[in-house]
């Protein structure tokens, strides 16, 4: 893309834990480029006590790309990275950032055991066997 076809699209990352229902402050997150020429760090955010980064402006194709099948693709991608001590770390890959549209990726981190290890989630049915007690 050379500079007259880009425009700028936006990105809000919202971190949380507890299935989404609780909000976690002071996450790390970085927005990198995701192709290999470019994957430098772009941005490095802290979240807030609602949970989420500052909006920021990434780069985009121009909005008339998305009217018709052609190339280059409507849109950017960008790699997301969050961190949050005590939480499994969380890897977005190839995150699509359209022109002109506030994107909110979400991150739903599972916390860690105390052994350091992720922790695993298990579901309880509590459904009755239909059987009167």
């Amino acid at each position: 893309m050379n500079d007259s076809s880009q425009t700028t699209g936006y990105l809000i990352v919202k971190v949380s834990t507890a299935r989404g229902a609780i909000p976690l402050a002071d996450a790390a997150v970085t927005i990198r480029g995701s192709s290999e020429s470019n994957s430098d760090v772009l941005f490095s955010l802290t979240t807030n006590s609602d949970g989420q980064t500052p909006k920021v402006a990434l780069t985009t194709p121009e909005l008339y790309y998305s009217e018709s099948p052609s190339n280059p693709i409507p849109y950017a991608l960008y790699n997301i990275d969050v961190f949050k001590e005590g939480y499994t770390p969380m890897f977005f890959n190839n995150v699509p950032i359209f022109p002109s549209v506030i994107s909110i990726q979400p991150a739903v981190m599972l916390p860690l055991s105390e052994s350091g290890e992720p922790t695993t989630v298990t579901e309880i049915n509590n459904e009755s066997s239909g059987a009167d007690l």
